[in-house]
């Protein structure tokens, strides 16, 4: 598999779960005060935009990381045998 096909399926996967878990993360902080029951929201326009690009940028260092991972113990292992 390509380097370019890994980034795409990693910062993909990275995106997914990131957002998943920020949401539920914004559901918590926006539940915690109150003593009604769970309520389930989005966070809309400028909030959700930020809450996107953060998402974004870290799923993307995520693939950039596990690329560069990928490839020191690649020539690690060439040098070694």
């Amino acid at each position: 598999m390509t380097t370019n096909k890994k980034m795409l399926i990693i910062t993909g996967a990275g995106l997914a779960i990131g957002l998943a878990e920020a949401l539920l993360y914004y559901n918590l902080g926006r539940n915690s005060d109150t003593k009604e029951g769970f309520k389930f929201g989005i966070p809309k326009g400028e909030e959700l935009g930020k809450t996107l690009g953060i998402v974004l940028v870290t799923s993307l260092a995520t693939a950039l990381l596990s690329s560069g991972v990928e490839n020191l113990l690649n020539n690690n292992e060439l040098q070694i045998a």
